[in-house]
């Protein structure tokens, strides 16, 4: 079993990701924008999930945050959105998930960077 943390603050899609990854075998974990480095270093998730487009935070500055940290740079991070396709060109994610990649598509995508980590 891969752990999953999600980072996603509209709810709707929050339980529609949990629902799909934990109906194909991962342990999901749900956060938000301000968990800390040393949380996630307790959490050690396979792979996570960030949302694009955050309430007042930019999924792609926590990704690069995350990158840029020793402890958590390794970790594969897609950054997601369900409304829009993302601009790849100064992302720092290992993949970007838009709306235009279906949910299938997205549940083979974080299955094949789980295994990598």
């Amino acid at each position: 079993m891969k752990r999953l943390f999600i980072i996603e603050d509209d709810a709707d899609v929050r339980d529609m990701l949990v629902f799909l990854f934990e109906n194909n075998g991962h342990e999901v974990i749900k956060g938000d924008q301000a968990v800390t480095v040393e949380e996630l270093d307790s959490i050690k998730p396979h792979v996570i999930i960030v949302d694009y487009k955050l309430n007042g935070a930019s999924g792609n500055d926590v990704c690069s945050r995350l990158k840029a940290n020793e402890i958590t740079k390794t970790i594969p991070v897609i950054l997601y959105s369900s409304t829009e396709d993302i601009p790849v060109k100064g992302t720092t994610a290992d993949a970007v998930a838009g709306k235009s990649l279906g949910l299938e598509d997205l549940s083979y995508l974080v299955h094949r960077l789980a295994f990598l980590n």
